[in-house]
Formats: structure tokens, sequence, C-alpha cells
């Protein structure tokens, strides 16, 4: 599996949680791993996580879940400051 992309969104001392964008067999999933630091220093995966498939579709409602989750747990005026351009029609619907 090689790694198209990868960011650490959660950075703990000895684990971290990426989200990456890796491709296998011709084909991009979207992951979420976690991994730790081993005694080389070096970040390693861990069987933690899950990888879907990187298909719009897939994307889309990945992100609809997210922002509707994300306004549960906050205002809308803290939402629309600060992902406003990203959501521009979100709450049209």
């Amino acid at each position: 599996m090689s790694d198209v992309y990868s960011k650490i969104i959660v950075d703990g001392e000895f684990s971290q949680v990426r989200l990456g964008v890796h491709e296998f067999n011709d084909v991009e999933y979207l992951s979420f791993r976690e991994y730790y630091l081993d005694f080389n220093e070096e970040w390693k995966p861990t069987p933690k996580g899950i990888n879907i498939p990187l298909e719009l579709e897939t994307s889309r409602e990945l992100f609809l879940a997210f922002s509707e989750i994300l306004s549960l747990a906050e205002s809308r005026e803290i939402i629309e400051e600060f992902f406003g351009d990203i959501i521009k029609d979100i709450y049209v619907k």
C-alpha cells in the first residue's frame, strides 16, 4: 500500500491518528489509522483503523455526516464562521 497523502489529526507523545489517502491494487482508499512510536523512534501503523474506497459519493456522505455531527456539538454560527466557505449550501437543503 503506497501513501498518496497523510495528515496527522491527533498527535500524542507515543501515538497518532492519521487521516490518509492510500493506493492499493490501483484503488485509492481513505483511511483513519492509529500509529505508534516504536523503539527505533519510527512511527508504525497499528491494526486499529478503517479504510474505505475513496469515491465521490462516499466522500460526500462522509463530509455531510461530519458536518452534521459538528453542528450538533457546536452552534451553527461558529461552524459557519470557520467552515462557511466550504459548506455554503449545507443549511439551504
